[in-house]
């Protein structure tokens, strides 16, 4: 996918596109927040490179390139000057990265760990979207995020707004939809049936931490040699940036498939019964550790009945691994 400010090649600049790059480098120098920055590009549909709207996320990857400003790297690393122009000088950009990477500007609090049981991705907007092209729908697909009522009682919400700008029609109550979740899937870790499932797959994976390894290290300099291929003008851009986009999938599969192993070897109990009793008391990341053995995403969809107050299970869709 090309660089947002520059054409297919990556060595041409576009001037439109260059012009709304330079705008927004200001206003963050200037002190405008990424959030203000980024609802402002929306309601302006101005799209990245791939047209999309714009995210905080999308949005902080971009200001973070060094191609911004004509500097090329190899493997995350700035290695020297590159051959097409820049968009910004290096003063600004350098000036840009530390406004941006300074700890004032992390929210208080901020955390990678889950405190939830489904936040993290396991829950998925399942509200129907018009097609842009033809009458069909397509389900939205952004992922939930806990969030209390006026009442204070926590639900899984689709956000209209940062960070996942979803639709913003989907809400569900968490509490009883946990319990549903967490006993569909201890009858199914307690299932001789499925377990042995995953261990013939993982089985047939040959999961060993030397077999990873290796075709790791392989991955490492089939990403190697595609950078010195396109340093010296064999391949281009558009096919090194292929190369690595596979390449992270492979990684991203395999790191899954050591995770699915140990997950599995540690699994504390092999009936129904026994694994409800350490439920009760385990961690939460053990918990969801447990869950991600069995448990791929769950699609919530509009509520099918109107003023239901318990569960309605009817809306979820389950994706089992």
């Amino acid at each position: 996918m090309r660089c947002y400010g520059y054409d297919e090649t990556g060595r041409q600049i576009i001037d439109a596109e260059a012009t709304v790059i330079r705008e927004v480098v200001k206003r963050v120098l200037d002190g405008d927040s990424m959030r203000s920055v980024v609802a402002d590009l929306r309601a302006r549909e101005i799209m990245t490179s791939a047209g999309r709207p714009w995210t905080q996320q999308s949005l902080s990857r971009l200001l973070r390139n060094p191609r911004l400003a004509g500097l090329r790297t190899y493997k995350g690393e700035v290695v020297g000057k590159a051959p097409w122009e820049p968009i910004i000088d290096r003063d600004t950009f350098s000036r840009l990265l530390a406004l941006l990477d300074a700890p004032e500007r992390k929210q208080p609090g901020a955390t990678n760990v889950r405190k939830y049981l489904l936040s993290g991705g396991f829950l998925v907007c399942g509200f129907p979207l018009p097609d842009e092209v033809g009458d069909g729908t397509h389900a939205c697909g952004k992922p939930l995020y806990t969030q209390p009522s006026n009442s204070g009682k926590r639900g899984y919400v689709c956000r209209a707004g940062s960070p996942s700008y979803g639709c913003g029609r989907i809400r569900i109550a968490a509490e009883s939809l946990e319990e549903e979740v967490a006993a569909r899937a201890l009858a199914r870790l307690g299932s001789p049936k499925v377990r042995a499932r995953l261990e013939r797959a993982v089985g047939s994976a040959s999961v060993t931490d030397e077999h990873i390894a290796g075709i790791l290290a392989a991955i490492d300099q089939r990403l190697a040699e595609a950078g010195q291929a396109y340093a010296k003008r064999e391949i281009s851009l558009v096919t090194l940036t292929a190369i690595e986009a596979e390449a992270k999938r492979e990684q991203a599969s395999l790191r899954e498939m050591l995770a699915q192993a140990a997950r599995l070897q540690s699994l504390p109990a092999t009936t129904p019964e026994g694994l409800a009793e350490w439920w009760v008391d385990a961690p939460l990341e053990r918990r969801r550790e447990l869950l991600a053995l069995v448990l791929n995403r769950i699609v919530v969809k509009p509520a099918t009945r109107a003023g239901v107050v318990h569960l309605d299970v009817d809306r979820l869709e389950f994706v089992w691994k």
